[in-house]
């Protein structure tokens, strides 16, 4: 029989760390007698002055000595610092782990973002409170480590649900259990409690940890897109911009693995948005196989339970969203085209009527992304995406067909119809300035248009489809931005 080989966890600080959190709760501490505890052990004192050199601090000059380090640092600072060597030595060494320490690094390093871009006095508090955010799961780790990275690499936003299916005790109540029992402050232990709540707390260090853990959830799988925009709608309850949320966003990734060497751990390569969204497809199978987990699971131990019954319709409900969606775009994808396209001309058959597909391709998109980058590229896609829904009436379909090449399908429009709606579509987008690194510029579009109606509708979904690319060929061809209608199919 094969032994199991035990987890590899950090070396336990010394009990100094214990101490120094312990004594700087109290009201009559002197910042001398925690200088004196970090002092007398070396490790802890190499320590304190590796993390006030840190990005986790943001301390304005570089110190070589505990005292210096201590001074800066002062009471809370201290504190805090011990607080974090805590928590990061709790969590143990490996893949489990880095992916524990990563999820708890990126609510601490979101915290003090947002604690800064707010103006608040304390932003290395902030940083505590976020790094305790997940403190239940990293305890509930020290007994089945497996068990805690397994609810770890869910969807953040879905994780107490999760831990509900499973019978599992949820991290946010035993978080603040264990937070009370080591006598922390009030309002951490609310943060703690309170991170997954639908509203965030009253108090200023609940409402940045709470906004935290939905910006440290745009890295944590599902949606990427829908979490992003999650993420900014909760800043905006902080008064911050949604660009300087964006921006902020876009600093997580680097600054989470230099928080982890500060503590000298390392974690997995910390990917970004644009990363994040080109691997939707790969995060989407894993998504659905967490779902048919939380499905077996909700089905088996909860079935009674109207409540969760309920969270299980719209978790159903999400996933089919994000299965029909283009991640880029926000447009129905290739797939919700497909069963869109076979349903209306279904209905065009029984109701006698017509239908028209457009098929539109970006002009020299190669040339875009050759000479602007992959990032100006997607931009450009996501604006051709806004032109289609401003252009097509309410019950038309506009999708990502695939690359550069869209598709729209025109319930009970004919050829001329369609031919009105693409000259509109290829108008718009031509007068639209589309945002470069070196100053706006404009592209164009080629626009192929077919159509059918009445008996011609039965089954011809594809021919229809055909005849709009080779029309949109033709747009090609004979000098682009332009649209070419293909002769219409009717009884």
């Amino acid at each position: 029989m094969a032994l199991v080989p035990k987890q590899k966890f950090s070396k336990p600080l010394s009990v100094v760390a214990t101490r120094i959190v312990q004594e700087a709760l109290r009201d009559d501490v002197e910042l001398s007698a925690l200088t004196r505890l970090a002092e007398a052990d070396p490790a802890f004192a190499l320590r304190v002055v590796s993390g006030v050199n840190s990005s986790a601090f943001a301390l304005p000059r570089k110190v070589s000595d505990v005292r210096q380090a201590c001074s800066l640092l002062g009471i809370r600072g201290l504190r805090n610092l011990a607080l974090s060597l805590v928590v990061s030595d709790m969590i143990p060494r490996g893949p489990d782990g880095s992916v524990l320490l990563a999820n708890s690094l990126r609510r601490a390093v979101a915290g003090r973002l947002l604690a800064e871009a707010i103006g608040e006095k304390q932003p290395d508090e902030h940083f505590t409170a976020g790094l305790f955010l997940e403190i239940g799961l990293l305890h509930a780790a020290r007994a089945d480590i497996a068990a805690a990275a397994e609810v770890a690499r869910m969807p953040a936003l879905h994780r107490v649900t999760y831990e509900r299916a499973c019978g599992r005790p949820e991290h946010p109540t035993a978080g603040a259990e264990l937070a009370a029992t080591l006598k922390l402050p009030d309002a951490l232990v609310e943060a703690v409690q309170n991170h997954h709540a639908p509203k965030p707390p009253e108090s200023a260090l609940g409402r940045v940890a709470w906004t935290a853990e939905r910006v440290a959830a745009v890295f944590e799988g599902g949606d990427v897109t829908r979490n992003q925009k999650t993420a900014v709608e909760a800043a905006q309850a902080l008064a911050l911009h949604p660009a300087a949320t964006t921006k902020l966003i876009e600093k997580l990734p680097a600054l989470v693995a230099e928080t982890a060497r500060a503590f000298d751990r390392d974690v997995a390569a910390q990917e970004d948005v644009g990363k994040l969204v080109a691997d939707a497809n790969k995060r989407l199978v894993e998504l659905n196989v967490n779902y048919e987990q939380i499905l077996r699971r909700m089905e088996q131990l909860l079935s009674e339970k109207e409540q969760l019954t309920i969270q299980l319709q719209r978790a159903n409900a999400e996933l089919a969203n994000v299965a029909a969606t283009d991640p880029l775009t926000g447009l129905p994808n290739r797939r919700s085209f497909e069963e869109a396209v076979k349903r209306d001309f279904a209905r065009a058959l029984r109701n006698g009527t017509a239908v028209a597909l457009v098929m539109v391709d970006v002009d020299h998109f190669k040339k875009v992304n050759d000479t602007f980058g992959h990032a100006t590229g997607d931009q450009v896609l996501r604006a051709v995406a806004d032109v289609l829904r401003s252009a097509l009436r309410t019950g038309d379909i506009p999708a990502r067909f695939g690359g550069e090449e869209f598709v729209a399908i025109l319930p009970g429009s004919d050829a001329d119809g369609g031919r009105t709606v693409a000259e509109r579509i290829r108008a718009l987008l031509a007068a639209h300035d589309m945002p470069g690194p070196n100053g706006a510029f404009r592209v164009t579009a080629s626009v192929g248009v077919a159509s059918a109606s009445g008996a011609a509708c039965r089954d011809a979904e594809a021919a229809v489809l055909a005849r709009a690319d080779a029309a949109l060929y033709e747009a090609k061809r004979s000098g682009r931005n332009r649209v070419v209608v293909a002769q219409t199919a009717q009884t």
